[in-house]
Protein backbone atom coordinates (compact mmCIF):
# COMPACT_ATOMS: atom_id res chain seq x y z
CA UNK A 1 0.00 0.00 0.00
CA UNK A 2 1.34 3.85 -0.70
CA UNK A 3 2.20 5.26 2.30
CA UNK A 4 3.03 8.81 2.33
CA UNK A 5 4.20 9.17 6.09
CA UNK A 6 6.64 6.40 5.74
CA UNK A 7 6.62 2.81 5.25
CA UNK A 8 4.90 1.73 8.81
CA UNK A 9 2.03 4.29 8.26
CA UNK A 10 -1.13 2.51 8.38
CA UNK A 11 -4.28 4.98 7.26
CA UNK A 12 -7.50 4.01 7.59
CA UNK A 13 -10.96 5.68 7.44
CA UNK A 14 -13.63 5.62 10.07
CA UNK A 15 -17.40 5.85 9.27
CA UNK A 16 -20.15 6.57 12.20
CA UNK A 17 -23.36 5.41 11.51
CA UNK A 18 -26.66 5.39 13.91
CA UNK A 19 -27.98 1.66 13.14
CA UNK A 20 -28.16 1.61 9.46
CA UNK A 21 -30.76 3.98 8.55
CA UNK A 22 -29.02 6.86 7.09
CA UNK A 23 -31.90 9.33 8.26
CA UNK A 24 -31.38 8.33 11.92
CA UNK A 25 -27.41 9.02 11.27
CA UNK A 26 -28.30 12.27 9.56
CA UNK A 27 -30.68 13.51 12.27
CA UNK A 28 -28.05 12.83 15.12
CA UNK A 29 -25.28 14.52 12.77
CA UNK A 30 -23.62 17.19 15.35
CA UNK A 31 -23.24 15.28 17.96
CA UNK A 32 -21.48 12.25 16.73
CA UNK A 33 -19.23 14.56 14.97
CA UNK A 34 -18.53 16.15 18.82
CA UNK A 35 -18.60 12.95 20.76
CA UNK A 36 -16.11 11.48 18.15
CA UNK A 37 -14.19 14.05 17.96
CA UNK A 38 -13.94 14.82 21.27
CA UNK A 39 -13.04 11.05 21.51
CA UNK A 40 -10.47 11.16 18.73
CA UNK A 41 -8.47 13.97 20.51
CA UNK A 42 -7.81 12.26 23.60
CA UNK A 43 -7.04 8.81 22.60
CA UNK A 44 -5.82 9.51 19.66
CA UNK A 45 -2.67 11.22 19.70
CA UNK A 46 0.40 12.01 18.64
CA UNK A 47 2.31 10.55 16.55
CA UNK A 48 -1.31 9.21 15.30
CA UNK A 49 -2.95 11.59 13.25
CA UNK A 50 -6.84 12.63 12.92
CA UNK A 51 -9.26 14.71 11.32
CA UNK A 52 -12.90 15.06 9.77
CA UNK A 53 -13.16 14.98 5.83
CA UNK A 54 -16.67 14.29 5.43
CA UNK A 55 -19.95 14.18 7.90
CA UNK A 56 -19.93 11.18 10.30
CA UNK A 57 -16.46 10.40 8.30
CA UNK A 58 -12.94 10.67 9.89
CA UNK A 59 -9.39 9.60 8.31
CA UNK A 60 -6.72 8.09 10.93
CA UNK A 61 -3.00 7.25 10.89
CA UNK A 62 -0.79 5.61 13.04
CA UNK A 63 2.68 5.68 11.37
CA UNK A 64 4.01 3.30 14.06
CA UNK A 65 1.33 0.37 12.58
CA UNK A 66 0.94 -1.39 9.46
CA UNK A 67 -2.57 -2.16 10.29
CA UNK A 68 -4.39 -0.62 12.37
CA UNK A 69 -6.49 -2.52 15.46
CA UNK A 70 -10.38 -2.50 14.84
CA UNK A 71 -10.62 -3.52 18.66
CA UNK A 72 -9.13 -0.12 19.84
CA UNK A 73 -12.20 1.74 18.23
CA UNK A 74 -14.91 -0.08 19.90
CA UNK A 75 -14.30 2.24 23.09
CA UNK A 76 -15.46 4.84 20.80
CA UNK A 77 -18.82 2.79 19.78
CA UNK A 78 -19.63 2.15 23.38
CA UNK A 79 -19.18 5.77 24.06
CA UNK A 80 -21.55 7.11 21.16
CA UNK A 81 -23.91 4.35 22.08
CA UNK A 82 -24.11 5.74 25.89
CA UNK A 83 -24.10 9.33 24.61
CA UNK A 84 -26.81 8.43 22.07
CA UNK A 85 -29.12 6.08 23.92
CA UNK A 86 -28.09 5.61 27.41
CA UNK A 87 -28.70 1.95 28.97
CA UNK A 88 -31.83 1.59 26.58
CA UNK A 89 -31.55 -0.88 23.66
CA UNK A 90 -33.57 1.59 21.48
CA UNK A 91 -30.79 1.61 18.87
CA UNK A 92 -27.39 0.76 17.97
CA UNK A 93 -24.16 2.86 16.81
CA UNK A 94 -22.63 0.57 13.70
CA UNK A 95 -19.17 1.74 12.32
CA UNK A 96 -17.31 0.53 9.39
CA UNK A 97 -13.65 1.28 9.34
CA UNK A 98 -11.68 1.37 6.07
CA UNK A 99 -7.86 0.70 5.86
CA UNK A 100 -6.21 0.94 2.23
CA UNK A 101 -4.04 3.55 0.39
CA UNK A 102 -4.34 7.03 0.74
CA UNK A 103 -6.84 6.84 -2.72
CA UNK A 104 -8.72 4.21 -1.75
CA UNK A 105 -9.41 5.86 1.97
CA UNK A 106 -10.21 8.91 0.78
CA UNK A 107 -12.90 7.28 -2.00
CA UNK A 108 -14.22 5.71 0.74
CA UNK A 109 -14.96 8.64 2.35
CA UNK A 110 -17.56 9.65 -0.48
CA UNK A 111 -18.93 6.22 -0.93
CA UNK A 112 -23.04 6.53 -1.97
CA UNK A 113 -25.29 5.08 0.81
CA UNK A 114 -26.13 2.11 -1.47
CA UNK A 115 -22.44 0.84 -1.39
CA UNK A 116 -22.52 1.67 2.28
CA UNK A 117 -25.41 -0.14 3.28
CA UNK A 118 -23.97 -3.17 1.60
CA UNK A 119 -21.06 -3.31 3.78
CA UNK A 120 -23.30 -3.04 7.12
CA UNK A 121 -25.19 -5.74 6.26
CA UNK A 122 -21.53 -7.68 5.68
CA UNK A 123 -21.43 -8.30 1.87
CA UNK A 124 -17.76 -7.75 0.68
CA UNK A 125 -17.97 -4.74 -2.19
CA UNK A 126 -15.74 -5.80 -5.16
CA UNK A 127 -14.78 -2.56 -6.18
CA UNK A 128 -12.90 -1.75 -2.65
CA UNK A 129 -9.45 -2.19 -2.51
CA UNK A 130 -8.82 -2.83 1.16
CA UNK A 131 -9.77 -4.17 4.45
CA UNK A 132 -13.21 -3.20 6.00
CA UNK A 133 -14.32 -4.12 9.44
CA UNK A 134 -17.71 -4.08 11.11
CA UNK A 135 -17.42 -2.17 15.02
CA UNK A 136 -20.24 -2.06 17.38
CA UNK A 137 -20.34 -1.61 21.05
CA UNK A 138 -20.75 -5.65 21.25
CA UNK A 139 -18.85 -7.10 18.50
CA UNK A 140 -16.07 -6.53 16.13
CA UNK A 141 -15.60 -8.31 12.94
CA UNK A 142 -13.89 -8.26 9.31
CA UNK A 143 -16.32 -7.76 6.24
CA UNK A 144 -13.52 -7.69 3.63
CA UNK A 145 -11.78 -10.20 3.84
CA UNK A 146 -14.93 -11.92 5.59
CA UNK A 147 -13.29 -13.71 8.65
CA UNK A 148 -10.35 -11.84 8.36
CA UNK A 149 -8.09 -10.14 11.24
CA UNK A 150 -9.42 -7.50 13.74
CA UNK A 151 -6.31 -7.61 15.36
CA UNK A 152 -4.02 -4.72 14.37
CA UNK A 153 -0.01 -4.86 13.35
CA UNK A 154 1.22 -4.08 16.45
CA UNK A 155 -1.66 -4.92 18.51
CA UNK A 156 -3.57 -2.20 20.53
CA UNK A 157 -1.81 -4.20 23.75
CA UNK A 158 1.44 -3.54 22.46
CA UNK A 159 1.07 -0.32 21.50
CA UNK A 160 -0.25 1.06 24.17
CA UNK A 161 2.90 -0.25 26.07
CA UNK A 162 5.04 2.41 23.82
CA UNK A 163 5.89 5.62 25.47
CA UNK A 164 6.91 7.66 23.02
CA UNK A 165 8.41 11.28 23.90
CA UNK A 166 6.07 14.13 23.01
CA UNK A 167 6.81 16.27 19.88
CA UNK A 168 9.20 19.12 21.06
CA UNK A 169 7.48 22.44 20.23
CA UNK A 170 8.48 23.71 16.97
CA UNK A 171 7.18 25.62 13.91
CA UNK A 172 4.57 24.30 11.83
CA UNK A 173 2.31 25.35 8.74
CA UNK A 174 -0.95 25.58 7.16
CA UNK A 175 -1.62 26.64 3.53
CA UNK A 176 -3.30 29.28 2.23
CA UNK A 177 -6.02 28.54 -0.21
CA UNK A 178 -7.27 30.58 -2.70
CA UNK A 179 -10.92 29.68 -3.80
CA UNK A 180 -12.05 30.82 -7.24
CA UNK A 181 -8.48 29.38 -8.40
CA UNK A 182 -8.64 26.12 -6.51
CA UNK A 183 -5.27 26.30 -5.61
CA UNK A 184 -2.46 26.53 -3.17
CA UNK A 185 -0.56 29.66 -3.11
CA UNK A 186 0.96 30.22 -0.01
CA UNK A 187 1.43 29.14 4.09
CA UNK A 188 0.79 30.94 7.08
CA UNK A 189 3.72 30.41 9.89
CA UNK A 190 2.24 28.49 12.97
CA UNK A 191 3.50 28.21 16.66
CA UNK A 192 2.89 24.37 18.19
CA UNK A 193 3.62 22.91 21.10
CA UNK A 194 2.36 19.64 23.27
CA UNK A 195 0.23 21.79 26.07
CA UNK A 196 -1.45 19.59 29.22
CA UNK A 197 -2.63 16.05 29.61
CA UNK A 198 -0.72 15.29 25.63
CA UNK A 199 -3.27 17.70 23.94
CA UNK A 200 -2.89 19.95 21.38
CA UNK A 201 -2.06 23.09 21.88
CA UNK A 202 -1.88 25.36 19.01
CA UNK A 203 -1.32 29.31 18.92
CA UNK A 204 -1.70 30.20 15.05
CA UNK A 205 -0.68 33.35 13.44
CA UNK A 206 -2.66 35.14 15.15
CA UNK A 207 -0.88 34.19 18.70
CA UNK A 208 -0.06 36.48 21.74
CA UNK A 209 3.50 35.54 22.16
CA UNK A 210 6.16 37.60 20.61
CA UNK A 211 8.70 34.47 21.24
CA UNK A 212 6.84 32.10 19.39
CA UNK A 213 6.59 35.40 16.66
CA UNK A 214 10.48 35.54 15.81
CA UNK A 215 10.87 31.42 16.36
CA UNK A 216 8.76 31.68 13.32
CA UNK A 217 10.59 34.42 11.66
CA UNK A 218 13.70 32.32 12.04
CA UNK A 219 12.47 29.05 10.96
CA UNK A 220 10.92 30.44 7.46
CA UNK A 221 14.60 31.23 6.13
CA UNK A 222 15.41 27.39 5.86
CA UNK A 223 11.53 26.00 5.21
CA UNK A 224 10.76 28.32 2.24
CA UNK A 225 11.06 26.79 -0.91
CA UNK A 226 11.08 27.36 -3.96
CA UNK A 227 7.56 26.41 -4.72
CA UNK A 228 5.89 27.39 -1.62
CA UNK A 229 4.48 30.53 -2.47
CA UNK A 230 3.75 33.24 -0.28
CA UNK A 231 4.83 33.20 3.08
CA UNK A 232 2.58 34.96 6.10
CA UNK A 233 4.81 35.37 8.96
CA UNK A 234 3.27 36.54 12.40
CA UNK A 235 3.56 39.97 13.48
CA UNK A 236 1.93 41.81 16.43
CA UNK A 237 0.25 45.04 15.77
CA UNK A 238 1.79 46.35 19.01
CA UNK A 239 5.21 45.04 18.70
CA UNK A 240 5.46 47.31 15.10
CA UNK A 241 4.62 49.96 17.27
CA UNK A 242 5.82 50.14 20.85
CA UNK A 243 9.45 50.15 21.03
CA UNK A 244 11.13 47.43 23.11
CA UNK A 245 9.19 44.61 21.22
CA UNK A 246 9.62 46.61 18.02
CA UNK A 247 13.96 47.09 18.19
CA UNK A 248 13.86 43.09 19.36
CA UNK A 249 11.59 42.21 16.42
CA UNK A 250 13.26 44.74 13.93
CA UNK A 251 16.66 42.77 15.22
CA UNK A 252 15.55 39.40 14.00
CA UNK A 253 13.79 40.75 10.67
CA UNK A 254 16.95 42.09 9.23
CA UNK A 255 18.31 38.62 9.12
CA UNK A 256 15.85 37.78 6.64
CA UNK A 257 17.53 37.59 3.34
CA UNK A 258 16.48 40.38 1.33
CA UNK A 259 16.00 38.17 -1.63
CA UNK A 260 13.10 36.87 0.54
CA UNK A 261 11.31 40.23 0.41
CA UNK A 262 8.70 39.24 -2.54
CA UNK A 263 7.65 36.21 -0.99
CA UNK A 264 7.27 37.31 2.46
CA UNK A 265 3.61 38.60 3.92
CA UNK A 266 3.49 40.40 6.75
CA UNK A 267 0.30 38.90 8.98
CA UNK A 268 -0.26 41.31 11.53
CA UNK A 269 -2.69 40.35 14.03
CA UNK A 270 -4.13 42.31 16.76
CA UNK A 271 -5.48 45.25 14.88
CA UNK A 272 -8.20 46.97 16.21
CA UNK A 273 -11.56 47.65 14.74
CA UNK A 274 -10.74 50.97 14.01
CA UNK A 275 -7.31 51.60 14.14
CA UNK A 276 -5.71 54.98 13.57
CA UNK A 277 -4.28 56.43 10.62
CA UNK A 278 -0.96 57.35 12.01
CA UNK A 279 -0.63 54.00 13.68
CA UNK A 280 -1.01 52.14 10.74
CA UNK A 281 1.25 54.47 8.36
CA UNK A 282 3.99 53.76 11.49
CA UNK A 283 3.43 49.72 10.82
CA UNK A 284 3.70 50.01 7.10
CA UNK A 285 6.72 51.91 6.89
CA UNK A 286 8.09 49.81 9.87
CA UNK A 287 7.58 46.55 8.13
CA UNK A 288 7.93 47.56 4.37
CA UNK A 289 11.49 46.69 3.72
CA UNK A 290 11.16 43.67 4.62
CA UNK A 291 7.72 42.25 3.24
CA UNK A 292 6.26 42.27 -0.02
CA UNK A 293 2.87 42.80 1.49
CA UNK A 294 0.55 43.24 4.80
CA UNK A 295 -2.20 41.24 5.57
CA UNK A 296 -4.46 42.95 8.70
CA UNK A 297 -5.57 39.86 10.76
CA UNK A 298 -8.83 41.51 12.15
CA UNK A 299 -11.01 39.25 14.72
CA UNK A 300 -14.35 41.99 14.05
CA UNK A 301 -15.93 41.26 11.56
CA UNK A 302 -17.15 44.72 10.84
CA UNK A 303 -13.85 46.32 10.74
CA UNK A 304 -13.48 49.29 8.87
CA UNK A 305 -11.71 48.79 5.59
CA UNK A 306 -13.39 51.86 4.27
CA UNK A 307 -10.50 53.54 6.85
CA UNK A 308 -7.36 52.42 5.28
CA UNK A 309 -5.17 54.26 3.25
CA UNK A 310 -4.81 53.07 -0.75
CA UNK A 311 -2.31 50.50 -0.28
CA UNK A 312 -1.74 50.01 3.18
CA UNK A 313 -2.79 46.38 3.02
CA UNK A 314 -2.88 43.94 0.31
CA UNK A 315 -5.70 41.54 1.96
CA UNK A 316 -7.95 41.35 5.14
CA UNK A 317 -8.23 37.94 7.01
CA UNK A 318 -10.81 37.11 9.44
CA UNK A 319 -10.38 34.99 12.25
CA UNK A 320 -14.10 34.17 13.68
CA UNK A 321 -13.98 34.00 17.78
CA UNK A 322 -15.40 31.60 20.02
CA UNK A 323 -16.30 28.17 20.18
CA UNK A 324 -20.19 28.08 19.57
CA UNK A 325 -20.19 27.10 15.73
CA UNK A 326 -23.27 29.21 15.06
CA UNK A 327 -22.08 32.68 16.25
CA UNK A 328 -18.68 32.15 14.02
CA UNK A 329 -20.67 31.02 10.88
CA UNK A 330 -22.46 34.44 11.49
CA UNK A 331 -19.65 36.09 12.22
CA UNK A 332 -18.21 34.84 8.69
CA UNK A 333 -21.86 35.87 7.17
CA UNK A 334 -20.92 39.37 8.34
CA UNK A 335 -17.60 39.89 7.22
CA UNK A 336 -18.03 38.48 3.76
CA UNK A 337 -21.12 40.98 3.47
CA UNK A 338 -18.80 43.48 3.11
CA UNK A 339 -17.01 42.16 -0.24
CA UNK A 340 -18.38 45.65 -1.84
CA UNK A 341 -16.69 47.73 0.34
CA UNK A 342 -13.48 45.38 0.31
CA UNK A 343 -13.41 45.61 -3.78
CA UNK A 344 -13.74 49.47 -3.93
CA UNK A 345 -10.37 49.30 -1.53
CA UNK A 346 -8.69 46.60 -3.24
CA UNK A 347 -7.93 44.80 -1.03
CA UNK A 348 -8.68 40.98 -0.39
CA UNK A 349 -10.42 39.22 2.16
CA UNK A 350 -9.67 36.18 3.52
CA UNK A 351 -10.89 33.97 6.57
CA UNK A 352 -9.03 31.51 9.43
CA UNK A 353 -9.21 29.14 11.71
CA UNK A 354 -12.12 27.49 9.87
CA UNK A 355 -12.93 24.87 12.24
CA UNK A 356 -15.86 22.48 10.60
CA UNK A 357 -17.39 21.72 8.02
CA UNK A 358 -20.18 23.87 8.14
CA UNK A 359 -17.76 27.30 8.61
CA UNK A 360 -15.71 26.36 5.51
CA UNK A 361 -19.14 25.52 3.71
CA UNK A 362 -20.26 29.27 5.02
CA UNK A 363 -16.97 30.87 3.77
CA UNK A 364 -16.80 29.04 0.44
CA UNK A 365 -20.83 29.61 -0.46
CA UNK A 366 -20.47 33.15 0.14
CA UNK A 367 -17.47 34.25 -1.95
CA UNK A 368 -14.02 34.19 0.29
CA UNK A 369 -11.67 34.53 -1.76
CA UNK A 370 -9.23 33.05 0.71
CA UNK A 371 -9.38 30.62 3.76
CA UNK A 372 -7.04 28.90 5.82
CA UNK A 373 -7.44 26.48 9.10
CA UNK A 374 -7.93 23.17 10.11
CA UNK A 375 -10.39 22.64 7.60
CA UNK A 376 -8.24 23.48 4.52
CA UNK A 377 -4.82 22.38 5.50
CA UNK A 378 -3.57 20.02 8.74
CA UNK A 379 -1.05 21.32 11.04
CA UNK A 380 1.92 20.36 8.44
CA UNK A 381 5.52 20.20 9.20
CA UNK A 382 6.70 21.54 6.11
CA UNK A 383 5.16 24.42 3.95
CA UNK A 384 2.44 23.34 0.92
CA UNK A 385 3.60 24.31 -2.10
CA UNK A 386 2.09 25.94 -4.65
CA UNK A 387 -0.45 23.56 -6.14
CA UNK A 388 -4.16 23.06 -7.41
CA UNK A 389 -6.28 21.14 -5.08
CA UNK A 390 -10.15 20.67 -5.69
CA UNK A 391 -11.92 22.20 -3.19
CA UNK A 392 -14.57 19.39 -2.55
CA UNK A 393 -10.99 16.90 -1.35
CA UNK A 394 -10.27 19.32 1.44
CA UNK A 395 -8.63 19.39 3.77
CA UNK A 396 -5.19 18.70 2.61
CA UNK A 397 -3.70 16.20 5.62
CA UNK A 398 -0.40 15.92 6.26
CA UNK A 399 -0.44 12.74 4.10
CA UNK A 400 -1.44 13.76 1.09
CA UNK A 401 0.77 17.27 1.11
CA UNK A 402 3.54 15.42 -0.73
CA UNK A 403 0.75 14.26 -3.39
CA UNK A 404 -0.58 17.83 -3.95
CA UNK A 405 3.19 18.98 -4.31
Amino acid sequence: MSRNLGDMTAIACLKVFVGEDPVETERNAALIAKVAGDYLKVAWLAPRRHGLVAPFSFVLADPRATRLDARELQALARALQHKLFGDDDDGEIVMLMFEGDQHEVMRFAGLPPRQLTLLLAGEEDASLAGRVCRITPRDVRSVMPYGGPITGVPTMEALARLCPRPPPPRVAWRGVYHVGRELFVGNVGVWREAGAAGRPYEIYVDGQRQQHDLAILKAAIAAIGPNSGITYLPIAFSSALKPSPRAELEACLRTLPRDLRGRLAAGVYGVPRAPSFVALGQMKAFLDPYFSRVDLRIGDPAFKVDDLAPGLAASVTFTPEGDAEASRVAAIGRFLKDAPAYRRRQVWQGVSDLRSPRELMAALEQGAPFVSGPLVTDLLETPVNVSPYAKGQLPLYGWTAADAA
